[in-house]
């Protein structure tokens, strides 16, 4: 009964997963001769990048293409001849939307490190937006965009997130080691049974050597648990009639009288 709760847990928990994948962008240069309106007001310009995916708008339909898979980075000082991204820029989304999408990269200026505000359409310095055909992979793509007054070098790519595997990341694995299973993930997301473990999601116990897969079973590593019935060190030994003196057994409570013995017990010799 424990076991099929384990199993039906398992499986409730891997249906709840969805596939998931990661659009990066990297920003290795961004010049620019404009500036937004907040900057003209203050001394202590800092600036940041939001990145976004658009699955249903033209690339002019430019206003409302930010809308639900979005990325930021950290704020920047705007005082550099050209700016760059260390780390790329995450935007995670579910992979049926992979295909044809809307690529848009903004640069936005900000009076704050902790405000990254994009409500003010006066704080933007410039926006790219550009359709791409988005395919798994872990290779990057680079593409630059002139603008009027900006140009932007950059690449991408869209990756597996973390735990997911497969041609579509729809392979979930996370290694674990509790109750619900006992393994690790290989690099193609397959479940490798730690030691003394065993199953499709490893989580049935190794019994000890021997022990009888018919007769034994074990609730940890190690053991050689019998049935009802059975015994011995690995319960292959059946367990005969309670009494019975000079018999055997080939299944549990038969009393088969050795030679020379009779009775329910085999407690009667044959002349008695």
């Amino acid at each position: 009964m424990a076991q099929f709760l384990t199993y039906f847990l398992v499986l409730i928990s891997a249906q709840l997963v969805k596939s998931s994948g990661v659009f990066e962008l990297k920003v290795h240069s961004f010049t620019t001769t404009s500036s937004s309106s907040v900057c003209k007001q203050s001394s202590e310009c800092k600036g940041f990048f939001r990145v976004c995916l658009n699955y249903t708008q033209d690339v002019f339909s430019y206003r409302l293409a930010c809308s639900d898979d979005t990325g930021l980075t950290g704020t920047f000082s705007t005082d550099q001849s050209s700016i760059s991204t260390s780390a790329p820029i995450t935007v995670p989304f579910n992979l049926k939307w992979l295909g044809t999408v809307l690529v848009i990269v903004e640069a936005w200026n900000t009076e704050s490190s902790n405000d990254q505000s994009t409500e003010n359409l006066n704080s933007m310095i410039s926006h790219f937006a550009t359709k791409r055909n988005l395919t798994l992979g872990e290779k990057w793509s680079q593409d630059v965009h002139i603008g009027e007054q900006s140009k932007l070098s950059f690449s991408y790519r869209v990756v597996c997130d973390e735990f997911f595997y497969g041609d579509a990341c729809s392979d979930f694995c996370r290694p674990r080691d509790d109750p619900f299973g006992h393994f690790n993930c290989d690099a193609a997301g397959n479940r490798i049974c730690m030691p003394e473990w065993k199953g499709e999601y490893c989580a049935e116990p190794i019994c000890s050597p021997g022990c009888s897969e018919i007769h034994g079973y074990c609730v940890t590593p190690g053991q050689c648990m019998c049935l009802y019935g059975w015994q011995g060190p690995r319960c292959d030994e059946c367990m005969p009639y309670p009494g019975c003196m000079h018999g055997t057994c080939k299944v549990p409570w038969q009393c088969t009288c050795d030679e020379g013995w009779r009775g329910l017990l085999c407690d009667k010799g044959q002349n008695v």
